[in-house]
């Protein structure tokens, strides 16, 4: 069965938070400030099992759900991920399943039970190879080095398309953009320039600390000859180009928004259903699962959810003169 929502658009990926524990501490997303040793993580019993993911995914999979994306916090902080990966890998339905990482837990034993269970592609964030500046962003006492020693062990399961996403910020790493792509240059792996987005409220986020698509394409265009490339499918959320060493792509919720095109659920650790990267209301599946209510039910449930849907948050944004604030999902919780 296939679903739409009130502007047509059809459900075709889940992202999925599997703990909203992390060990880094980045600015834009678990600021220390706030994310110390006094903050109150999900114990185990309120996060969603194994048993109850692949549940509710199976629900969504026969909605047209394809492509299964696993996130945080930090996934690889999540006891076993690999046979979470097994068992998504045995719904029929899916064809892709993929994660986000910072990288720095990616052993090559890890690597290889990941790549064994049937993960596809992984997706690791990197904002700086500078470690001052690294340390600074990630709010730890990683290096850089540790990142791309998990993207070594990911090259040498097997693992290809690697991505490095490279979220930006005016006049903090934006001097990061070439040697990004210089370093990566020839490698394989898939640079990935990520607008500084106005996910949750404790980023503290201006439009002002934005660098846009065009500021980007400016800076990499004095560097490198680039040519624009068609997406890899209608949802893309990065627009791509080719340069010398490959290719790079550019992710511009706040410049150049896709809500028109936009796929995807979001489940956090804890069960609640968001439509919307920047939803400020979600739905509690978690009870339902835990529930006496059958997978006709909850697939009911599910359906009309979606079939409701209108959100297009980053569009109406743009339309606005004045950016008003509203109380929205942190990045931690919500997963990205």
């Amino acid at each position: 069965m296939i679903i739409t929502d009130k502007f047509s658009r059809k459900l075709r990926d889940i992202r999925i938070s599997v703990t909203d524990r992390c060990n880094f501490r980045c600015s834009y997303c678990m600021p220390k400030e706030i994310y110390d040793s006094n903050y109150k993580f999900f114990k185990k019993s309120e996060i969603l099992s194994f048993e109850e993911i692949i549940r509710v995914t199976k629900i969504l999979a026969s909605f047209g759900v394809k492509k299964v994306r696993l996130t945080g916090g930090e996934p690889l902080l999540r006891k076993n991920i690999h046979l979470l990966v097994s068992e998504l890998k045995k719904i029929k339905e899916i064809q892709d399943i993929s994660m986000t990482s910072n990288g720095v837990l990616l052993s090559e034993k890890r690597a290889e039970l990941l790549k064994d269970s049937g993960l596809n592609r992984i997706t690791f964030s990197l904002d700086s190879l500078n470690d001052k500046r690294f340390q600074e962003i990630s709010g730890s006492k990683y290096s850089s080095k540790d990142v791309l020693e998990g993207i070594a062990n990911a090259k040498k399961a097997g693992f290809e398309n690697i991505k490095i996403n490279m979220v930006v910020k005016k006049n903090i790493n934006d001097n990061d953009i070439i040697p990004m792509l210089e370093y990566f240059e020839g490698s394989g792996c898939i640079v990935r320039f990520i607008e500084f987005m106005d996910v949750g409220n404790v980023n503290l986020w201006d439009k002002r600390d934005v660098l846009i698509l065009d500021d980007i394409i400016d800076i990499i265009s004095k560097r490198y000859s680039i040519k624009s490339l068609q997406g890899n499918y209608k949802s893309e959320v990065a627009k791509r180009w080719s340069y010398a060493g490959g290719e790079f792509g550019i992710i511009s919720s706040i410049s150049k928004p896709f809500c028109g095109e936009c796929s995807r659920v979001r489940l956090t650790a804890e069960g609640k259903l968001f439509t919307c990267l920047f939803a400020s209301r979600s739905y509690d599946i978690k009870n339902l699962l835990r529930s006496s209510e059958s997978d006709s039910s909850i697939s009911n449930y599910l359906l009309d959810l979606w079939s409701e849907r209108d959100d297009r948050y980053s569009e109406t944004r743009m339309n606005q003169d004045d950016y008003k604030i509203i109380k929205k999902a942190e990045m931690s919780y919500i997963g990205g």
